[in-house]
């Protein structure tokens, strides 16, 4: 943490500004914003944040071995596997909770996805609240700030546009403008000039994908940012008018088989491979008889957004899963959050930091970019831990 930069940002704030921040934002997005944002960022050293960006660059390159490699394979259902699979996985975040101290602040793996998080949000978040509050131009939440904002963008234009033209790449998604990260698809469309597509538009002709456009013209699709989950298209029951699992004369910008890949079903397997690791253990696996659950926290392998997961579970719990069913559950150690923040009323908030990567084609390794934080004073991460709480949400890191 940055204690003097704590100190200016609580003797600055104010409801009043808090209220101008987001005003600030849903101007910036053009849209309304649809999820909580806290009334802060995190402030973090240099070293915190190179230090979180080398252990996330370090679990995904153990992610991708052959041995783990196999087990995600597996991972992904028959009905979700689709063709012309990337080698590697060009995006993915990776969610880790903030323990020890605050003087000496560390790192527990939380959750890991092969999936792209809110690249072009984040750095707009980081860019409004240092501007209201007037804090110091060179904060920024870049995971290495001498990176500088354009070349950020630029990679992230490299990994979703590619050589395609920008007219025939979709950002594509399930009834896009009611998710709740639209303000992100916003600022995509914005930065790179692609189209926003909802995946029940794009129709199949022989072995090329198109969308219709305001008209009602086909526009061919030659390269897909996918931000459609396979979960929400089993829970809405949706029919698609292509073959997902088809060949097509189409680039993948993020291939939708790492959402399964990297993903929680790794992280038994990641164990011992990096000190920001739990421990953890397939439910199938455990001997939780023998185990004090009162440290441990259960978590279904294939959920979204923390739906499903148990912060206290007991051995009833446990068993009234079935036997058949116990492989797709988790038993993962809890993460003591430690307190990073004191608002100014004297309340006291954890948070976790998530770093979001790109692993550019042709790259030998990965490359931490960003940071997106979430803010709690409850049990868990999440909305439903936080209700009527202020000071918890979205945020955003800033590095000095």
């Amino acid at each position: 943490m940055v204690p003097e930069l704590r100190k200016e940002f609580n003797a600055k704030y104010s409801v009043e500004n808090y209220h101008k921040q987001i005003a600030d934002l849903e101007h910036r997005c053009g849209c309304k914003i649809d999820f909580r944002i806290a009334e802060t960022p995190l402030f973090l050293s240099h070293k915190m944040a190179a230090r979180a960006g080398k252990l996330a660059e370090e679990i995904l390159i153990s992610s991708v071995t052959p041995e783990l490699q196999k087990i995600g394979k597996e991972a992904i259902p028959p009905a979700f596997n689709v063709a012309d699979e990337t080698s590697l996985p060009l995006f993915a975040a990776v969610d880790f909770a903030i323990t020890g101290s605050r003087e000496n602040p560390e790192f527990k793996l939380i959750e890991l996805q092969g999936f792209p998080s809110l690249y072009h949000y984040q750095p707009l978040l980081s860019e409004s609240v240092r501007d209201l509050y007037g804090l110091p131009k060179e904060l920024s939440g870049l995971i290495s700030p001498e990176i500088g904002i354009e070349k950020y963008y630029e990679i992230v234009k490299k990994a979703i546009v590619s050589d395609c033209d920008p007219n025939e790449t979709v950002l594509l998604e399930i009834d896009p403008m009611n998710q709740k990260t639209k303000c992100d698809f916003f600022l995509a469309k914005k930065h790179l000039g692609i189209h926003i597509v909802d995946i029940e538009a794009v129709i199949s002709q022989g072995n090329e994908l198109f969308h219709p456009d305001s008209e009602g013209n086909l526009i061919r699709i030659k390269r897909i940012y996918n931000r459609a989950i396979a979960d929400e298209l089993l829970r809405k029951k949706i029919e698609l008018r292509f073959d997902l699992k088809g060949s097509y004369d189409v680039q993948w910008a993020g291939h939708p088989n790492w959402y399964f890949r990297i993903s929680k079903v790794l992280l038994p397997h990641l164990v011992g491979t990096n000190e920001a690791v739990p421990n953890a253990w397939y439910l199938s696996d455990a001997d939780y008889r023998n185990l004090d659950l009162s440290h441990y926290v259960l978590k279904p392998l294939y959920s979204f957004a923390g739906i499903g997961v148990n912060v206290n579970p007991t051995f009833s719990d446990i068993e009234a899963i079935r036997k058949e069913d116990r492989s797709k559950w988790l038993l993962q150690e809890k993460v003591e959050y430690v307190d990073i923040i004191t608002t100014p009323d004297g309340n006291e908030v954890r948070g976790e930091l998530r770093v979001l990567l790109i692993w550019s084609e042709g790259e030998a390794k990965p490359q931490a970019l960003h940071t997106l934080v979430r803010l709690t004073r409850g049990k868990m991460v999440g909305v439903d831990y936080n209700k009527g709480l202020d000071w918890v949400g979205s945020s955003c890191g800033l590095v000095l």
